[in-house]
This record gives structure tokens, sequence and C-alpha cells, in this order.
């Protein structure tokens, strides 16, 4: 399992999972295909406390871990690519947005890009959004505001700057981390924007 999955949900997974294979052997036709792919390995990254939840938080939990995992695959995209595995991305939406392999090798960012990448970024929040009843203020939902947080972060940070979804690592300064980090825990502990 990729280490970034379990950093950015706020409960533990079995060690024996963290190795757990994520790319797909070819690339997802659709989003369908996509989420099909990730429901097949939605167990292995569920909280222990899992079964004790209504079926209706569990299907939010599932949909907040399908969530971290389209944005794993999408921070994975370009060196999937590099490595010549298969993206974790839907084929059919960046061949209709006009994304092509010129963007990976260039790491060009232009009108295409963006379109993708808000269009993206717009489906995992929608996906956010339906886990979001489960983040109850204060206490109650910590866990799950922290998740949540986190994922919102990745994503407004590239909105911001899409070129970062090409580099594996981020080098950000003492003051954006510091920054992040203050909305991070302004957004856990009140549950607020």
């Amino acid at each position: 399992m990729i280490p970034r999955v379990t950093s950015l949900l706020a409960w533990s997974v079995d060690a024996r999972l963290r190795n757990a294979p994520l790319t797909p052997v070819t690339t997802p036709e659709d989003m369908g295909d996509l989420i099909a792919f990730y429901r097949d390995r939605l167990a292995a990254f569920r909280p222990p406390w899992f079964d004790r939840l209504s079926s209706t938080d569990q299907a939010r939990i599932d949909g907040l871990i399908t969530a971290v995992l389209l944005v794993d695959g999408w921070l994975d995209a370009a060196a999937d690519r590099q490595a010549g595995h298969a993206m974790r991305l839907p084929a059919d939406e960046l061949a209709q947005l006009g994304v092509t392999e010129a963007h990976w090798q260039e790491q060009r960012v232009d009108f295409a890009f963006r379109r993708f990448n808000e269009r993206f970024a717009g489906r995992i929040r929608g996906v956010l959004q339906g886990a979001a009843p489960l983040g109850k203020p204060w206490l109650a939902g910590w866990r799950y505001r922290l998740t949540i947080v986190r994922v919102e972060q990745i994503l407004r940070e590239r909105q911001v700057d899409p070129s970062l979804w090409f580099q594996t690592e981020t080098a950000r300064s003492p003051i954006a981390k510091a920054t992040a980090a203050i909305r991070i825990a302004w957004r856990v502990i009140t549950g607020r924007g």
C-alpha cells in the first residue's frame, strides 16, 4: 500500500496491507471503471470500528476512502506514466479534455490540463461532500474531518498551481507549511472552513 494513503487517513491500517498494489493493469476507461477498481480495495482501508456503524455511515466511510484513493492516484499519475504503469485516471475524460502524452512528457499546464484538473478535483470534492456528515463538530468526528481537510488541502494547493501534479515531492516554504497546518487544525477543531 502506498504510504501516502495511510498518512491521509486518520486511523490505523493493518501494517500487512501497506505494500498492497494500487496500480491497475490498464488505465481505467472511465470513472466507473476507476471507482470499481477502488471498490474492490476498500476493505483494506476501513477503520477497525467500521462494522459497528450504520449502513449509511459505512457508505460514507467508503466514499471518504474512495476520495483519498482518487487523490492518491492523481498524485501518482506523472510517476506512474514515467514508470510505464497504468495511471489511475479515467482515460475517456483525459481524451475528451485533450490531455495527451505530451502533457506528461513536457509537464505542460495549459487550458486542457487545467480543465481536467478542475473536473477531477470537482469529482473528488463531490465524494467528500457525501462523506461530510461523518465530520460532526468537536470531538465526535475529528478523524473524518482530519481526513477530509487533508484531502481538501491537497486539492486547494493544486487548484492554485496545477503544475504541482507533476511533482513527486512538493517542496513548500515554512510559511506555506505553517499556514496549511493552521488551516487544517482550525477545520478539525471547529468543523468550519
